[in-house]
């Protein structure tokens, strides 16, 4: 695994480029420090948080630059590896590739040292809840595993952690029994030989169309997770119930297992109270659901895939049903705050287009004050109409998408616009009745005021807890 030294005029290490410094840009420069290259390390950013990433990186032996890409940056390199928040469709990029140096993301370059039992998960939601999930049923049978990707730790930093062990001739595959990835749409356009052995599309909404030309291509993307340079996965696990996948299931070559509402799928709820999943041998498999904690019909999707996986990984059934009894969802995920003044409060803040804004209204039984706003990824708020008539007291639009989304909801539901999520949970509160759920799904990116979804989560926790401080003040019990 140890580079070749080659020349440019002097006897020198191979020079690696890395494009974007956030968790998976700074694990593949040490990773990439390891592997024996001179690390140059490059973000358009020179925000605060960026320049201490920075900071430290040039303390371990990276040449970091902040600003403007420049073309005569990458000219001597041999190898670019990309972040996935760093779009390829440049002037400079394609100028790097048609010099014929090479272009990669961060998951393609670990992927080409890490050979071992796969599962990878995708969709427009639900993908985090969904790896955690799996990756705690594979836990808890047993096995040793990886689990990250697009959350947690990036494949790089992994392999970065276990540099002394691979060095020395150790296999990734005598360390590890399964690795459980979440893979974005970026990910996977920058992976062309990533194939693991069972890949997981939980649904397909309208998401990232800053990035992608139409809706089809950002479908394509997510479906690319099936047809790999190197060949075919061999176990696909499809959403029955959403229609985009239905129509891009017919061109998967893999075995496909489906998961629905629907007692003839692989998978599937009855009453709500009982979950149906068949196994590898073809016995129908029963699990109660009456301890499962995460709320709407979207998190028991999340649960079908994840356990149709999970039997196919080996986990057995009773460990299965151990996880369901106590599994909790990650924070910002349809997080449950707690109720003031008999008004619930919900933090949903990974709720970041659209489709999840959907998904999240649909489970909530109450009438809701939504918060939305942040970052355009090009959304269009008028698919939340009919929801918003029907379960929606008031939108409160705030930052950059704010007024958008109250100009373009404002026939269905009343609206408000507010500069930002302070003044939000204030204006909400104003408007929440006792018996409603004030909550927090901002269907846009949070980079218009915060670093990423969960600041703005943690910002809304903090407003929840002030608020509810004072109003015990105001009732006497501290």
């Amino acid at each position: 695994m140890k580079r070749k030294e080659v020349s440019h005029g002097c006897q020198e290490k191979p020079l690696l480029v890395v494009v974007g410094l956030g968790v998976s840009g700074q694990a593949a420069c040490r990773w990439g420090l390891r592997q024996g290259y001179r690390v140059l390390a490059m973000d358009h950013s020179q925000e605060p948080p960026l320049r201490c990433a920075a900071t430290t990186l040039e303390a371990e032996g990276v040449d970091v630059r902040l600003g403007v890409h420049r073309l005569e940056d990458f000219l001597h390199a041999e190898l670019v590896v990309v972040s996935p928040g760093v779009p390829v469709d440049t002037e400079v990029f394609r100028a790097v590739q048609e010099r014929g140096i090479p272009l990669i993301g961060e998951l393609e370059w670990a992927w080409r040292f890490l050979k071992v039992p796969t599962m990878a998960v995708t969709g427009t939601n639900g993908k985090t809840t969904t790896t955690e999930l799996l990756g705690t049923f594979l836990q808890s049978a047993g096995f040793e595993v990886f689990v990250g990707g697009n959350i947690g730790t990036p494949l790089t930093g992994w392999l970065a952690d276990h540099w002394k062990e691979l060095s020395n001739g150790t296999s990734a595959a005598s360390l590890l029994d399964w690795c459980v990835l979440e893979v974005s749409s970026f990910q996977l356009d920058t992976a062309p030989s990533f194939m693991p052995d069972i890949g997981i599309i939980l649904n397909v909404t309208q998401d990232h169309l800053d990035r992608y030309e139409s809706f089809d291509a950002y479908a394509a993307s997510k479906f690319s997770l099936f047809k790999r340079s190197a060949g075919l996965v061999q176990t696909a696990v499809i959403n029955a119930d959403d229609p985009v996948c239905c129509r891009w299931a017919s061109q998967i070559a893999a075995q496909t297992l489906y998961f629905s509402r629907s007692n003839s799928s692989a998978a599937a709820i009855t009453d709500g109270r009982i979950l149906t999943v068949m196994d590898p041998r073809g016995v129908r498999r029963q699990f109660r659901l009456d301890r499962w904690a995460l709320r709407g019909w979207h998190n028991l999707e999340n649960l079908m895939a994840a356990t149709l996986a999970a039997l196919r990984g080996g986990v057995d059934p009773q460990t299965i049903q151990e996880v369901i009894d106590t599994f909790r969802p990650s924070a910002h995920r349809m997080e449950w705050l707690g109720t003031v003044d008999g008004v619930g409060f919900i933090n949903d803040s990974k709720g970041t287009n659209v489709g999840a804004v959907i998904k999240a209204l649909e489970s909530c039984a109450q009438p809701v004050v939504l918060l939305l706003g942040g970052r355009s990824k090009k959304t269009d708020f008028r698919d939340l109409a009919p929801l918003c008539a029907e379960k929606v007291r008031a939108v409160v639009g705030f930052g950059e998408t704010g007024p958008q989304a109250a100009e373009e909801l404002s026939g269905h539901v009343p609206t408000v616009v507010v500069q930002d999520l302070e003044k939000a949970f204030h204006e909400a509160v104003q408007r929440a009745v006792s018996g409603d759920v004030v909550l927090l799904s901002p269907g846009c990116a949070s980079f218009d005021q915060y670093a990423n979804y969960a600041a703005r989560g943690d910002h809304f926790r903090a407003l929840f807890e002030q608020h509810k401080k004072k109003a015990a003040e105001r009732s006497g019990m501290v």
